[in-house]
């Protein structure tokens, strides 16, 4: 080990001396890392009987939700599947609280390698998963904003796990910068989307495969199916989304 190295080393070892590491949704002392195996213990997973179009927990095979959109809009998601990673609430709910809002980006790493191990272990959804993971773009006005894009970060582990490529930030853009969604009626979030607020940049990135869309929280399905849409006009063969958590129908 070089001198350069052990004062690195040193240098960390002191500064968690003073200042532990810490989950970052409980606040328990951890000896590495920023969420602790308590509260991802804690995440519920959605219980069957699930919707069969949109994973949320319900007691028939299609949720209110699924319904109404089928109501009010006479065509079915574009998407092929969506699913959850669990029930938006609790611990998940905070942590995707902080890493949006609280600029806590070091949660994406253990939040998409819980997302991945739902998939993979938990069978979310049928294998193979994807030949390409995708993410809901964010508008650049609102990323610059942020500086960073939640979806993006929690893909990215997602991907490496699975072991298929990410789709290139460039390739697939939103192109429309719409309101925020928190708080909208489900009509209104389904207006956010009318038009074009989405575009593939290189149809080559997705023509003719199997494309998982990768976001934080499924709500009514309206940006999934946005997107969704988009990326068929594109040339994906099949789109299936997955969250880390879907709020109630």
């Amino acid at each position: 080990m070089n001198a350069k190295t052990f004062l690195a080393r040193l240098g960390h070892g002191l500064l968690d001396l003073v200042y532990p590491p810490m989950c970052l949704v409980c606040g328990d002392r951890l000896d590495t890392g920023t969420l602790c195996d308590d509260c991802v213990a804690s995440f519920e997973p959605v219980a069957a009987p699930f919707c069969t179009v949109c994973g949320r927990g319900q007691e028939g095979d299609t949720c209110r939700n699924c319904e109404r959109f089928l109501t009010e809009t006479g065509a079915a998601f574009a998407f092929d599947a969506a699913r959850a990673g669990a029930v938006y609430g609790g611990a998940i709910r905070h942590a995707i609280h902080l890493l949006k809002y609280r600029e806590k980006e070091s949660l994406a790493l253990p939040l998409g390698a819980f997302l991945a191990n739902r998939l993979t272990v938990g069978k979310l959804l049928p294998e193979p998963v994807a030949q390409v993971v995708a993410y809901v773009p964010m508008h650049p006005k609102r990323e610059r904003g942020r500086g960073y894009n939640q979806a993006r970060l929690i893909a990215e582990p997602v991907a490496e796990i699975l072991g298929v490529p990410l789709l290139d930030n460039a390739a697939f853009v939103r192109t429309r910068h719409t309101a925020p969604q928190m708080g909208s009626s489900d009509r209104a979030r389904r207006g956010n989307f009318v038009g074009e607020t989405f575009a593939v940049a290189d149809e080559t990135a997705v023509r003719g495969k199997d494309v998982l869309l990768v976001d934080d929280v499924y709500t009514t399905g309206a940006t999934a199916n946005a997107c969704a849409a988009c990326l068929k006009a594109g040339g994906a063969a099949t789109v299936r989304m997955v969250c880390l958590a879907a709020a109630s129908g």
